[in-house]
């Protein structure tokens, strides 16, 4: 029988394997890459001449889709397709590495997060509110819970928090799902309170009461309708000089022509930022690129 030292070196040995195995596979994947991106730039160029010498032709749109799909391939990430396939015959630009991921960051693209079970206590209490949602104790999920009111009554990402709370509220500890229950009572006492007081004051504060309120999902039926007519009435009052009067015209309204003007006014990056999201989701890509300019995407980025 061979000696737990002997194991030892034998688990130690069979480990060392495992990284030259998954080096030797990382190393083979970065050279695939770069022939693919080395491949495709020089298609793009091929491409870009023909075009200028030739005028532009179908076989020129078929090998601009050809990129595009070895750009797919390269880089899995479908936005960034679009974005190639609308900025040509400027696509040769996106093959130069950037030290942030400003397309990424444009699209706001949550990258898949790396979660690891054998978290020391004395982190917990720093962890992020999803996480803690799905590792933490009774304790840090009540705790949370708090934490999530504050949030939301304070008008900062409404629908994602409540969607958070409503995780809680499914939770299989009892405690847990009735502390959340009592989350969304105080939330909307806290509401129907500020708006009571507030209700004969037509100024940028109520207004976002309401709006606040109306993004939690709370308020039902004629309650929201009755809602939704005050908060029309008092925006009626409100300066339009202030970016969240086009935020809330937006909800209103459903139109999203609210966030350019909103820009054009305020000049408040968010704004078009908005803009250009609903159009991209709309599928609306001329005026996506119309507006894409290397000023805006920073503009937009560092935002």
């Amino acid at each position: 029988m061979k000696s737990r030292y002997v194991k030892n070196a034998d688990f130690k040995g069979s480990g060392e394997m495992r990284n030259i195995r998954k080096n030797s596979i990382n190393k083979r994947q970065q050279l695939s890459s770069k022939i693919i991106s080395g491949t495709n730039q020089i298609i793009v160029f091929i491409n870009l001449f023909s075009i200028l010498f030739y005028g532009f032709r179908l076989e020129n749109l078929i090998v601009i889709l050809i990129s595009a799909v070895l750009f797919y391939i390269e880089r899995k990430n479908l936005p960034e397709v679009v974005l190639f396939v609308l900025a040509y015959p400027l696509s040769w630009l996106f093959f130069i590495p950037l030290k942030n991921e400003e397309i990424e960051d444009f699209f706001n693209i949550p990258l898949p997060p790396e979660i690891r079970l054998n978290i020391d206590e004395t982190v917990k209490s720093v962890l992020p509110v999803k996480t803690t949602i799905i590792i933490g104790d009774t304790t840090e999920k009540k705790a949370v819970t708090q934490k999530l009111v504050t949030y939301v009554t304070h008008g900062i990402d409404v629908e994602e928090n409540m969607k958070y709370l409503r995780m809680l509220q499914k939770d299989p500890h009892m405690d847990i799902a009735l502390y959340a229950g009592q989350a969304f009572e105080d939330i909307e006492n806290y509401f129907e309170e500020q708006i009571a007081k507030s209700r004969n004051i037509n100024d940028i504060e109520s207004c976002l009461t309401i709006y606040n309120y109306l993004r939690t999902g709370i308020p039902k039926g004629v309650v929201r309708q009755d809602l939704e007519n005050l908060l029309r009435a008092k925006m009626e009052n409100v300066s339009n000089r202030l970016p969240e009067y086009y935020e809330i015209m937006y909800y209103l309204e459903k139109d999203e022509n609210y966030f350019l003007k909103g820009y054009e006014v305020t000049k408040e990056p968010r704004l078009l930022k908005k803009y250009l999201l609903e159009k991209l989701r709309k599928r609306e890509y001329n005026i996506v690129k119309a507006y894409l300019s290397e000023t805006t995407r920073k503009l937009i980025c560092e935002n």
